[in-house]
């Protein structure tokens, strides 16, 4: 007889978090994996909020990335000293690493983790 996806998919996932094969759970590799489960959720809420932090760097046009006069406008509503053009142009030029002027998502990631 064969076994429904189901069980086949929890049997694969046992045996994972079975490290030690001995055919149990232990509280510790379940601590552990738990642990990492964790980590993947706080990482996905990170990049949820990056997101919507890009949005409004966007300028509210969704073209998908960032440019010098997008991040001078939103500097100045999170009530930073006005930067010139120019200021903001070599903010971006940091990160800017195809050298495009602007700032896509991944180069704003970067951006914001360092």
């Amino acid at each position: 007889m064969n076994k429904a996806p189901a069980a086949l998919e929890l049997e694969r996932v046992f045996r994972q978090l079975d490290e030690n094969g001995d055919g149990k759970v232990s509280p510790s590799e379940l601590n552990q994996h738990l642990g990492l489960i964790v980590e993947a959720g706080e990482e996905e809420e990170k990049l949820r909020d990056l997101k919507e932090a890009f949005r409004l760097y966007d300028d509210g046009e969704k073209r998908g990335f960032i440019t010098p006069r997008s991040l001078r406008a939103m500097l100045i509503k999170l009530g930073e000293p006005a930067r010139s053009m120019d200021e903001c142009e070599a903010m971006i030029a940091r990160f800017d690493s195809d050298g495009d002027g602007v700032l896509c998502f991944d180069e704003f990631r970067v951006m914001m983790l360092l």
